[in-house]
């Protein structure tokens, strides 16, 4: 098998010892550096098939290797050493008396040097909010808090590939946002096993669906997410996002209410994303000048309203820009054709933000 792969798994089976079968000839490359979201109904076998990436669990037929190294009974603790999980339950990995020792105990394990000890617990509990919780007592933090430090007692050890089983759950929207941004921002290579559609088309550039012991589809989160059908086969339901773009056009296209509130909820449903230059930077259009227009969801109106904004992590920002005539959007399933020149808001700050 090829070393490019952070993650390979090939036609992997996995049964347990009552004989119930719940990997069927599972198989997937992850790439170093991926962010990929792992969906399917409830019983697919998303948990067992993390619990194969560093060997809580071993294939019962089949190989799972990362990074060029099959996963086997003899190098379990160098496998996990690259292989972070964070689970759905926080208190499957919570024993420790307090924050700190929690933390402190992968880093601890690996024979790092006190001050380097503390420098990765101080970082990890702020990169999840908790910093200054260090003596207080892990099992009196409430699930939404402990469900952080989980994530914290993994991020002190610094592996290579970070799997996450539901991290967005119980979380507060500010919290959920920094992870957001956390893991928009990481070099890591991530499998993110989620529920929460909407974090998976924030972070991930690809999608895999597990269902009935195998991988029914793989490829762009964009295009998996998009697609009602798809999802509503395996069980699942589009992002809160794209429901309530769909909402608002039913609205719209009811015509029971007054033209401002049309104008309104016009005008939001052009906000869309788009992609620019070869660092990706994304932001959102508003737009309202005539053109011709097609969208997935039908026509709107003949108008809209072109306004720009940066979309951080934390809200949206109006930014300057300067004319141009014509742009053509794929992404969410629009095009645009401009009769005439408008205002372009245009950004420099390179990247995705």
């Amino acid at each position: 098998m090829s070393n490019e792969y952070a993650i390979q798994v090939d036609d992997v089976h996995f049964s347990y010892p009552d004989g119930h079968k719940v990997l069927k000839g599972a198989s997937c490359n992850i790439r170093y550096g991926e962010k990929v979201a792992l969906i399917g109904p409830n019983g697919a076998g998303k948990s067992t098939f993390m619990s194969l990436l560093n060997g809580v669990a071993l294939a019962t037929e089949g190989r799972v290797v990362i990074s060029g190294k099959e996963v086997k009974k003899d190098n379990l603790k160098e496998i996990r050493r690259q292989v972070g999980i964070v689970f759905q339950d926080p208190d499957d990995q919570l024993f420790c008396p307090t924050v700190f020792d929690d933390v402190a105990f992968g880093p601890l394990n690996l024979g790092l040097p006190r001050h380097e000890i503390e420098a990765r617990v101080s970082e990890a509990l702020d990169t999840v909010g908790l910093n200054g919780f260090e003596t207080r007592s892990s099992f009196h933090l409430s699930f939404g808090e402990r469900k952080r430090l989980a994530m914290a007692t993994v991020l002190s050890y610094q592996p290579d590939i970070l799997v996450f089983d539901e991290p967005s759950t119980n979380m507060d929207p500010l919290n959920r946002r920094k992870l957001i941004q956390w893991l928009t921002n990481s070099d890591k290579t991530i499998l993110l096993c989620t529920h929460d559609l909407d974090i998976a088309l924030d972070v991930c550039d690809r999608c895999l669906v597990l269902a009935d012991g195998h991988f029914v589809a793989d490829g762009k989160a964009s295009e998996i997410l998009y697609d009602r059908k798809l999802l509503e086969v395996n069980h699942l339901e589009l992002p809160l996002a794209l429901m309530t773009h769909e909402l608002l056009h039913e609205k719209l296209s009811s015509g029971k209410m007054d033209a401002e509130h049309k104008r309104i909820i016009a005008s939001f449903l052009h906000a869309h994303r788009h992609s620019h230059g070869p660092e990706g930077h994304e932001h959102v259009h508003i737009h309202f000048h005539p053109h011709e227009h097609q969208h997935m969801h039908g026509d709107v109106s003949s108008q809209h309203v072109h306004e720009s904004f940066k979309v951080t992590a934390i809200g949206k920002q109006v930014v300057k820009g300067e004319p141009h005539s014509d742009h053509h959007h794929h992404d969410d399933g629009h095009t645009h054709s401009h009769d005439e020149g408008h205002d372009h808001h245009t950004h420099d700050t390179p990247g995705r933000e």
